[in-house]
């Protein structure tokens, strides 16, 4: 079989990695092809450069975690998503560019299933997701500390604001974190890609040897590192809840219950404190939560992702549905990203 991956965005390659290590252990045949902000990234990998060379290629399945994918390109295209923020805007759009979607847990398996049987267009599979297999790795909490150059015997926070200006806490917890450098505690900033200049520029004012910005896209190691998650609305407090780790946020907007979350920077101190000295205090709700999102903790996403595919084009499983049509707009979009 042979298997493209499709990224756009910088931080979309840790989703595909363990996608790419699965298939090649099966001795699939496995390419890249990177567009947009991606394409900057330094990625010593195969690629494929040219609608042209794509269809060379000739690929049995394209996979992506974004929202478009050249519709003119040959093979399943299938859909791995970027998160699991499934509240988020937009998220349940069907556009009309997908043959499968591979889904990480009962939640979005729901929804789309009921998407798929008024739309009868595409495919509905729960797989698990395939970034978080990474989370498998078997190592304990001062090894991953180490492995990244902290102190193991120091408590860690790892900071990931989102970006959005309307919900993102940066500009309004930079006074309070400054003043909590004090405490015995490293830090490990994360922002996102998109974060405004200004604000990093803001915080990178405050790096000492405990409190240090990280710009690699791959969030997973300093996730593994970390004793406690300090977010937002981010996706990424749903990816840490694999972990059972403290979680604090400030000014969630949905499932608040995750963790301690705060409405006033003046709350982050007790709350840190509260974490750290009860980790468990909130576990059954976070397991219940990651029973609903993702409950698979077995590291074999990406192998049930690749099965999946396997298995319907085994079955020629796409038979029944209807063809589909994406609108002008979006066939623009993926047209502007990638000439025909």
């Amino acid at each position: 079989m042979k298997l493209l991956l499709f990224v756009t965005k910088p931080y979309s390659f840790s989703v595909l990695i363990p996608i790419q290590n699965a298939a090649e252990k099966k001795g699939y045949s496995v390419k890249w092809y990177t567009a947009s902000t991606a394409k900057r990234s330094e990625f010593p990998n195969k690629q494929l450069d040219s609608t042209r060379t794509v269809i060379e290629y000739d690929p049995d399945a394209v996979i992506v975690p974004g929202n478009v994918v050249p519709d003119f390109w040959p093979g399943l295209k299938v859909q791995a998503f970027h998160g699991l923020g499934e509240e988020k805007r937009g998220h349940y759009r069907v556009t009309d560019f997908f043959d499968l979607y591979c889904t990480p847990g009962p939640v979005m398996t729901e929804r789309f299933n009921s998407l798929a049987q008024k739309h009868n267009s595409f495919l509905v599979r729960e797989t698990g997701w395939p970034k978080l297999d990474l989370f498998h790795e078997n190592c304990s909490l001062p090894e991953n500390k180490r492995s990244i150059g902290l102190n193991p015997e120091k408590d860690v926070i790892l900071y990931a604001p989102t970006f959005s200006p309307k919900h993102s806490s940066a500009p309004h917890l930079f006074n309070s974190i400054n003043d909590l450098r004090a405490q015995d505690w490293q830090w490990i900033i994360k922002f996102h890609d998109l974060e405004k200049r200004d604000i990093i520029e803001q915080y990178e004012q405050l790096q000492t040897e405990n409190f240090i910005i990280v710009k690699e896209p791959n969030i997973i190691p300093y996730m593994k590192a970390a004793n406690v998650l300090l977010t937002d609305t981010s996706s990424v407090a749903y990816e840490f809840l694999l972990l059972d780790r403290p979680i604090v946020t400030w000014r969630a907007v949905s499932r608040l219950e995750k963790g301690i979350d705060i409405r006033n920077s003046e709350e982050l101190f007790g709350a840190l404190t509260r974490s750290f000295h009860d980790p468990t205090e909130l576990s059954s709700v976070r397991n219940e939560l990651c029973q609903e999102l993702h409950p698979y903790s077995d590291g074999r996403s990406s192998e049930r992702l690749i099965d999946t595919i396997d298995e319907i084009l085994s079955n020629d499983s796409l038979g029944e549905l209807k063809t589909k049509s994406p609108n002008w707009i979006q066939r623009r979009q993926i047209r502007r990203i990638v000439p025909i």
